[in-house]
């Protein structure tokens, strides 16, 4: 399969914006080393394009069961399972979206993959992203100094879509919905859009 692969617009405030969820929070937080200097500008980010209000919460440890010794990766749904019970600020309120941040590079048990560049669970509403392989080079796009951190919106920005306005994956390998991203190759290629 051929990617075409093109500027996108720059970030508008008259973009056509999803609805806001009446009553839902959304919370990024760090997971062991993760800086919290990162978070800011999605932060300001997703208030300047969704109009969305983010906190961060507290950090928090990684959990030494969800760490696979002979992999030297973090599994990634004992990550995301754990995570609601581990943060206090949004501990009571189930309706809430709580996105992980880890700096280690994580993968799923469930599925034969290699890495994995976020994982989420439907079900308790969380998610975590991985920036371990957001630097990897990509042979068709040269690698800039502003790549890792476009790549890591569009992971956020899919969970966002599914675990806060619920849409659904897309077919579409432009959506930053779509449901095939298996690498960096398809990562790049999909825009920042839903």
């Amino acid at each position: 399969m051929t990617y075409s692969r093109s500027s996108h617009p720059p970030v508008s405030a008259s973009a056509s914006l999803p609805p806001k969820v009446e009553n839902r929070k959304i919370y990024f937080v760090p997971i062991g080393n993760f800086p919290d200097e990162q978070l800011q500008p999605l932060v300001q980010y997703y208030r300047k394009k969704y109009n969305l209000e983010i906190a961060v919460a507290d950090g928090i440890s990684v959990d030494p069961a969800t760490r696979d010794a002979s992999r030297q990766q973090l599994m990634s749904e004992s990550l995301a399972a754990g995570l609601r019970s581990r943060v206090s600020e949004p501990a009571n309120d189930k309706e809430a979206i709580l996105i992980g941040f880890t700096a280690e590079d994580i993968y799923p048990t469930s599925k034969n993959w290699q890495f994995a560049f976020g994982w989420r669970d439907g079900g308790t509403r969380t998610a975590v992203v991985s920036t371990a392989r957001l630097s990897l080079d990509d042979i068709a796009q040269p690698l800039t100094p502003d790549t890792p951190a476009t790549r890591l919106r569009k992971v956020v920005t899919k969970d966002i879509g599914i675990l806060y306005y619920g849409m659904p994956q897309s077919q579409s390998s432009k959506s930053v919905l779509y449901s095939q991203i298996m690498g960096i190759e398809e990562l790049d290629a999909v825009g920042e859009d839903f």
